[in-house]
């Protein structure tokens, strides 16, 4: 120690804060230019899809030859956490989830090295698989609707052309990964078949086929050696004009040709609608058509940088290039949000320490302020450098934890520069006085410190999506901490003896004309041991009572609350079967709906096919919804600052009159983009089922569990996994008579293939074009969509299949065209439903949100009235029940065999496990606390005295969020909004554990250098209580200051509330319960200093 007291010393001279302070700018600055920004930090969740065909096999075969094979093996891979898959007819898809963090590059070669090695054992009735990596990289970071002004001028089918052209310049741009393009129409060349024509040419939808693929062909054959020369040899030619393609022959009938111009319409130009999108800028204007642009970035580059090259690149273009009928708007940019979120954020920060340099400065005068407002930037500088060192980007919760780190950043400071100015007061050399100043709090400032960083640190250590998530907190505020113990000791000294040029005179003292009224307050108690202890009884009960409140229900607990985002999404899940002209006609009556909302400012309808994948999007498979019953809208809102509500009220409101149309097996889903870890649904029920029940009772289990929910006050959107039944008609053929006219199920199978959804038959090759022109076969919409129309078709059988003999033998027989009618009939079937499993079991999916209400407390009424028989049950209002008293809704029974589970894809998952992991590093951080303490106090006692204080910010925690639900609650769509003790609240109660601990272990370090200069304990009580409250009462403050700007935050608000009620709390009674603590331990020793402070 005495080794620090000459480094201070030394530090007087200039040198080394001079040196300190212009570095710690210097590469402050040079991390802010360079540290990648983003606005949430980055959730790294490796997951693979597999995709694998099994032709001509139904869902439950499916299932037992392919999926659970395929997945055992998987499950033999490291760092597989979950494998999810569907099953459905001719095929499955499984999904791979990996550990968070798991290297993705790693995840893929392993998958594919166990799928190629186990190749020989798979099923012979897969066909074809294929490996599909998701990340959080691929999620687009600009997503860009080109739409047309004049529809009649530009059309989708002009605007993907437009579309594909400017996605092959922004590719160019450096740091850019995958450009797609969500299409509109492409140029096909159709070639509509007369069915009529093609009977009176007796040629078959095969003949065309065939003569198409057959003449569409440049092989290279070889060479020939002419003199010097090697000339290479080609064969055939391609198709290369409509005009080529008409002239074509199919057939020759008696010696003459059969053209395809005479049986067929060819049609160069845009193809059928497969999809539909559309952008609606107001409810009044016209649609406009519409084609998106996404843009993904590499991993680890600027998020911001990269979003301003694009726009960049975009406004030339537009310039340039689009034609002035021709715009576009951006739809989602996540660099420019997390630009404004970082410049808001810093705009807070600048804020909060201009607020606590005043406060300082009031209080101790403008000298100390500039002292402690000088720390500010050096702390900064020097953390933001590490961060950018070690890895970490510039997002919320990295500037979350410095606006968090302010009030603790300058409580060493202030400590320091307050005993200084109390050390100058006295006569002598003023470097000895300042070293003096300095030596006095050196143990109790480095303790402190190490209380502070050991609170933090263990949050490294959270598992699952959150861990990355709160990563940044673990990392920036014990550096912060750690660096201002660094300023406090060899900057503050040096400015202290620059700045404090005469003796300090008490300046707006906090302490004089209280000394009297705390020596009032706190003598009483001292008083007789019996007051004392009535005191900590009455402490203590105080605490029992704020302790019960979250388990009374009148402090609602949830995972993360909700954002404040610019955008939400409305998905509509139609009936199975649903054609996408009837689905476009529902998605544009819930689009009437959302426009009543006056803060809507824009909606990209996407009708068919799923818009540009999220993070949320990601991980609930959103990206995989391409049919023609699904659809989905992509709402902008207008800016926060012209919003009355915040983004959750919006949903809320929208939940609300959507309703109405959620009937008749119509599935509305209003989603909004969480602030955290993105669940399958913030409440999910998973329904399992024992060996040997059966596919119906597993259905009736879960759907029982969806009519539970849907009883449950405030609990909206009820959903389950299980499929609709979707109507089939199947072409089953009479063998015999096929037979006898040479006619296979294959042929059959062919024709129907070209005549029903077409078939691609090679492409046509033209120059200039950024996508290949394909040839597609089909019959006209109206015909094929006639069964009749289907079984008028003709076909021929097969030569070889039917033969006749004569003199010479066998003979292949005539081959007369046969209408199918002839061959067998459609029978009405219905498609097999979907197969959801997970991890090797079959699941159900029970899906749900709630308004108003928190997951904990749906999912223990739930449990508590299940199996509850009639006789016993009693109904309760869902606003008097607590934690021991839950239930009191529905009785309800699941059938035999059937069991479900809360704690999985939901939020109440992720809920435990976080707040399991912060009880865990809560408990690491006070035992952690503990040896510390025991190690500079010599005593277990006076350690747990210092830790007395620490329990006393739950009593101010717990009431707080209670006042606010009482006198502060909103309702909205006639469902509450309560204000909710969450994940960050609790990070906020482990700030306060080494806040508290600081100042109580400063206040007991005087208490025994006051009594080991003689004082009686009563009055060395009294004296360092005194001494004392001004840097407490500052130092709680500067705390309470600094957080007062993140309650505006709709994420972390929960964080600086309970600061702040925690830090007013715990300071006015650690300044009288630590005493009394204190008192009654030591009360009955001596006052000599070897036997109150054993060192």
């Amino acid at each position: 120690m005495d080794k620090l007291d000459s480094a201070v010393k030394n530090s007087l001279n200039g040198r080394i804060p001079i040196i300190i302070f212009v570095m710690a700018v210097l590469l402050g600055i040079m991390a802010l230019q360079q540290t990648p920004r983003e606005e949430e930090p980055q959730i790294v969740v490796p997951m693979l899809d597999i995709y694998v065909s099994a032709p001509n096999i139904e869902a439950p075969e499916v299932a037992r030859l392919v999926t659970q094979p395929l997945e055992k093996l998987l499950a033999q891979l490291r760092g597989v956490e979950h494998i999810y898959s569907t099953t459905q007819s001719n095929g499955t898809v499984v999904t791979l989830r990996f550990t968070v963090g798991h290297d993705r590059e790693q995840a893929i070669l392993d998958t594919y090295a166990k799928l190629y090695s186990y190749q020989h054992t798979m099923a012979s009735v897969i066909s074809s698989w294929q490996v599909r990596p998701v990340e959080v990289n691929d999620v687009p970071i600009v997503m860009l609707g080109l739409f047309s002004k004049d529809p009649k001028l530009y059309n989708d089918y002009e605007l993907t052309r437009f579309a594909n052209e400017i996605a092959n310049s922004l590719q160019r741009i450096e740091n850019t990964s995958e450009v797609k393009v969500i299409a509109g129409r492409k140029r096909t060349l159709t070639v509509n078949l007369d069915a009529t024509a093609l009977a009176a040419h007796q040629t078959t939808l095969s003949d065309v086929y065939y003569a198409l693929s057959v003449s569409n062909q440049l092989s290279q054959v070889g060479s020939v050696v002419n003199a010097e020369q090697q000339i290479m040899l080609q064969a055939g030619d391609v198709l290369r004009t409509k005009a080529a393609i008409e002239q074509l022959v199919v057939n020759v009938i008696n010696g003459k040709s059969v053209y395809l111009k005479d049986i067929a319409k060819v049609l160069d130009g845009p193809s059928e609608p497969e999809n539909y999108q559309w952008l609606a800028q107001s409810d009044t204007t016209q649609e406009h058509p519409l084609v998106t642009l996404s843009v993904a970035k590499k991993a680890g580059t600027n998020a911001v940088a990269v979003a301003n090259d694009v726009h960049a690149m975009m406004a030339d273009l537009k310039t340039n290039f689009l034609p002035s009928q021709i715009d576009y708007t951006i739809l989602r940019d996540y660099g420019q949000t997390a630009n404004e979120k970082v410049n808001n954020l810093t705009s807070s920060l600048v804020f909060a320490v201009f607020t606590v340099v005043i406060f300082v400065g009031v209080f101790l005068g403008w000298r100390p302020a500039i002292v402690v407002g000088l720390a500010v930037p050096i702390c900064y500088g020097i953390t933001l450098s590490l961060d950018f060192a070690f890895g970490y980007t510039i997002n919320r919760v990295t500037l979350f934890a410095l606006i968090l780190s302010l009030g603790l950043l300058v409580d060493d400071p202030i400590t320091g520069i307050d005993n200084i100015s109390r050390f100058l007061q006295n006569k002598g050399n003023k470097k000895q006085q300042i070293v003096a100043a300095m030596s006095e709090i050196r143990g109790a400032l480095l303790m402190s410190t190490l209380t502070i960083m050991v609170a933090f640190i263990p949050l490294a250590y959270i598992t699952g999506m959150m861990g990355p998530y709160m990563a940044p907190m673990a990392f920036n505020v014990p550096v912060s901490v750690m660096v201002s113990t660094i300023v406090a000791f060899f900057v503050t000294p040096w400015l202290a003896m620059k700045l404090l040029k005469e003796p300090v005179v008490e300046h707006n003292d906090l302490t004089s004309p209280k000394v009297a009224i705390y020596e009032r307050l706190l003598t009483p108690l001292l008083a007789s041991k019996g007051r004392a202890k009535l005191i900590l009884w009455a402490t203590l009960g105080l605490f029992i009572i704020s302790a019960l409140l979250p388990v009374m229900r009148m402090v609602p607990l949830k995972l993360l609350p909700f954002d404040n985002k610019n955008e939400l999404q409305v998905l509509i899940d139609m009936p199975e079967g649903t054609n996408l002209e009837q689905t476009t006609l529902t998605v544009r009556k819930v689009q009437a709906i959302t426009w009543q909302l006056s803060e809507v400012s824009e909606i990209a309808a996407y009708v068919g096919q799923p818009s540009s994948m999220d993070f949320n999007g990601m991980v609930r498979g959103y990206y995989r919804r391409e049919a023609a019953n699904l659809a989905e809208l992509r709402v902008l809102l207008l800016d926060k600052a012209q919003r009355e509500q915040q983004s959750h009220g919006v949903v809320m409101r929208l939940r609300k009159q959507l309703e109405p149309l959620a009937v008749n097996g119509i599935v509305i889903k209003v989603v909004e983009v969480p602030p955290g870890p993105p669940v399958f649904s913030t409440l999910v029920a998973e329904v399992y089922r024992d060996p040997f029940v059966d596919t119906q009772t597993h259905h009736q289990a879960a759907q029982q569990v969806a009519q539970r929910l849907k009883q449950e006050p405030h609990v909206v959107e009820v959903d389950t996994s299980i499929a609709a039944t979707a109507p089939m008609q199947r072409f089953i053929t009479d063998k015999a008579k096929a037979a006898l006219s040479a006619v296979s199920t294959q042929d059959i199978a062919n024709t129907l293939t070209i005549a029903s959804a077409g078939k691609n038959v090679g492409v046509m090759y033209v120059s200039g074009e950024t996508q290949p022109v394909e040839i597609k076969m089909q019959l006209p919409y109206q015909q094929r969509n006639q069964l009749a129309q289907l079984l008028a078709i003709q076909i021929r059988g097969d030569r070889e299949l039917a033969k006749s003999t004569n003199e010479f033998g066998l003979t292949s027989a005539p081959r007369p065209l046969v209408a199918l009618s002839e061959l067998g009939e459609f029978h009405n079937l219905n498609v097999a439903k979907p197969i959801m499993r997970k991890d090797q079991r079959e699941v159900v999916y029970v899906m749900a949100e709630l308004n108003g209400r928190t997951p904990a407390e749906i999912i223990a009424d739930v449990n508590a009235d299940l199996n509850v028989s009639s006789d016993d049950f009693e109904q309760t209002n869902w606003l008097a029940r607590s934690f021991f008293n839950n239930g009191g809704t529905q009785a309800w029974q699941l059938p035999q065999g059937t069991h479900v589970t809360f704690s999985g894809e939901g939020e109440w998952r992720i809920t435990i496990d976080v707040f399991r992991d912060m009880g865990i590093a809560f408990a690491f951080a006070l035992t952690a606390i503990f040896i510390i303490l025991r190690i500079q106090t010599q005593s277990a006692s006076l350690s747990l005295i210092i830790m007395s204080a620490i329990p006393l910010t739950v009593i101010g925690i717990m009431p707080g969020f209670w006042l606010l639900n009482q006198f502060g609650e909103r309702s909205i769509a006639g469902a509450p909004e309560p204000v909710l003790f969450t994940a960050t609240a609790m990070i906020g109660m482990i700030a306060l554990a080494g806040i508290v601990v600081r100042n109580s272990l400063i206040l007991v370090e005087f208490i025994n250098q006051a009594r080991g200069q003689g004082m009686a304990i009563k009055a060395a009580l009294i004296a360092a209580g005194t001494t004392r409250m001004r840097p407490v009462l500052l130092t709680a403050g500067t705390t309470l200051l600094g957080n007062l700007v993140i309650t505006l935050d709709p994420v972390f608000s929960g964080l600086a509330i309970a600061i702040i009620f925690g830090i007013v709390a715990s300071t006015l009674f650690s300044l009288f319960v630590v005493p009394l603590v204190y008192y009654l331990v030591f009360a009955n020793t001596q006052t000599t200093e070897d036997e109150a402070h054993a060192r």
